[in-house]
């Protein structure tokens, strides 16, 4: 914090992780879990995880200061 403390942050937290990529939106979408992340057309999602095609479809990613698949 700005007075010195460090922070504890949960282990999983994913909103430092660096991105690997940026996803500009071209379609809106609605989260439909808890794990999803919404957008709107023109946003930009910073991609965390692009696990390969085979595994999944989903991309892990940040938007704002959320984190989830998309």
């Amino acid at each position: 914090d700005n007075k010195g403390n460090h922070l504890l942050v949960h282990e999983e937290s994913s909103i430092n992780v660096p991105a690997i990529a940026a996803a500009h939106v071209i379609k809106r979408y609605i989260a439909q879990a808890a794990d999803e992340l919404s957008f709107e057309v023109g946003d930009i999602v910073s991609v965390i995880d692009m696990p390969p095609k085979e595994l999944t479809s989903w991309w892990r990613g940040k938007h704002g200061f959320q984190v989830g698949t998309s």
